[in-house]
């Protein structure tokens, strides 16, 4: 008896001992694949931040010179010939910027740039770049804005802006022939209800309004089954698309993710082929006045009706270490006509720069430099801060933690690469102005 008792407690502990082993091996299996995924994240993220800047550093150079061409004198000929490399440019940096993005949105490292804005100029922008594309087409696009829209607002501007040319972008895209509308109004609560997506919640405060745009055309439409698809990654490449629809099939994809990070809701309408169709959203914006507006981030972006100050004369130093972007640089602000003066290093920065520099441009990207170090230093060089140049930030780089790192320094403004002629007027005068009024 006792030696049967003994064969059976052998048999448990053998058995025990065999599942603690099948235990460990699971937990040294389990403890590789989580090592390997994070490995592979790391790896992800640093291959997107080399291409955030490769990228983008070579996309600087074909737009600024393009856009500096076409202010030049050209035959009707050339003057075609440089509009279509600038909006092909254009494209390809929106689908660069749509990648990235895409890769940020999906692994929840992407965050909402917030700011005050002109709401009501951003709707005017975004219809004077149609307009041209359906004038073309020959279609009518008119805009509505409600008396109860508020002109200012608080919010991602840029981010807006891309679903604001995506949707209306579709419109023309598919239309043939008739109108494009689009409308815009302060949601009320009714309105803000739907049944397809019982899992949007809206709340109304005083401190925030929900933004609803409608954009309605009369074109190719859908069929209603195949609505859902339209917000799936490179839906374009599927049976759903026509053979000349362009894009990348992601436009929409990066439009539900930014309307979901704006607490809103997005969805398209139609009765079928040939029927026309309506895309609907709605986002959640900020009322200035109402919120803590001094931990927004200050990163220039004007109406497009903002005045244009001169730069004639106008000291700038220009810090980049590679020459070709250096040159690019140099070549946009002598255009505006300021002064320029190009170094490669942050010591030659700190040993040229003088108080007759009105303006440091510093790319931030360079290898093996600490360029928030150098922005650090020029504060102490001068101490005050109307005595000290303005710094302003030049970087491929999207994410939160280099605007935070360029704040946290006490620059004054970033660009982001690339540049146009256009955008480095406007930051240029927005923080000149911004200086003068302090």
């Amino acid at each position: 008896m006792q030696v049967a008792v003994a064969l059976s407690h052998a048999a448990i502990l053998e058995e025990s001992m065999r599942a603690r082993d099948l235990l460990m091996e699971q937990n040294v299996a389990l403890d590789l694949a989580r090592r390997e995924a994070e490995t592979a994240v790391r790896a992800r993220n640093d291959f997107l931040g080399v291409m955030n800047h490769e990228m983008r550093t070579p996309m600087h150079a074909v737009i600024a010179l393009s856009s500096l061409l076409q202010e030049s004198e050209l035959t009707p000929e050339q003057r075609l010939m440089v509009e279509t490399i600038l909006k092909s440019s254009n494209l390809l940096a929106t689908l660069i910027n749509d990648v990235l993005d895409l890769s940020r949105l999906e692994d929840g490292s992407l965050q909402l740039d917030v700011g005050t804005f002109n709401l009501h100029a951003l709707f005017r922008e975004v219809l004077n770049l149609i307009k041209p594309i359906a004038a073309v087409k020959k279609l009518f696009v008119t805009l509505s804005l409600s008396s109860d829209l508020p002109e200012v607002a608080i919010g991602d501007e840029k981010r807006l802006m891309q679903i604001l040319l995506n949707v209306v972008g579709n419109a023309v895209k598919f239309s043939k022939e008739g109108s494009v509308s689009v409308a815009a109004v302060a949601a009320k609560s009714e309105s803000l209800i739907d049944p397809r997506a019982p899992e949007f919640f809206p709340v109304q405060s005083e401190n925030h309004f929900y933004l609803r745009v409608q954009v309605k055309d009369t074109g190719s439409g859908i069929n209603p089954q195949d609505i859902p698809k339209l917000f799936c990654k490179f839906a374009q490449n599927q049976e759903l698309a026509t053979k000349n629809s362009g894009g990348t099939g992601l436009g929409l994809a990066i439009c539900k993710r930014f309307v979901n990070l704006m607490e809103g809701h997005i969805w398209i309408e139609s009765e079928g082929v040939g029927k026309g169709s309506t895309a609907i959203f709605i986002v959640k914006l900020g009322i200035p006045g109402r919120l803590n507006e001094s931990k927004l981030p200050f990163i220039p972006g004007l109406p497009a009706n903002h005045m244009q100050m001169t730069f004639q004369g106008l000291k700038v130093l220009v810090m980049d270490d590679n020459g070709f972007s250096r040159m690019v640089t140099k070549t946009l602000l002598v255009h505006l006509g300021c002064d320029v003066t190009t170094i490669g290093s942050g010591d030659e920065c700190l040993r040229v720069l003088t108080r007759e520099h009105k303006v440091v441009i510093m790319d931030v990207s360079i290898t093996g430099m600490n360029c928030y170090d150098v922005a650090v230093s020029v504060h102490e060089k001068f101490g005050k801060r109307y005595e000290r140049p303005l710094i302003v930030a030049l970087t491929g780089n999207t994410d939160q933690v280099t605007k935070e790192n360029c704040m946290r320094v006490g620059m004054d403004g970033v660009i982001l690469k690339p540049v146009s002629i256009d955008k480095m007027t406007s930051v240029l005068s927005e923080l000149l102005e911004h200086r003068a009024v302090l």
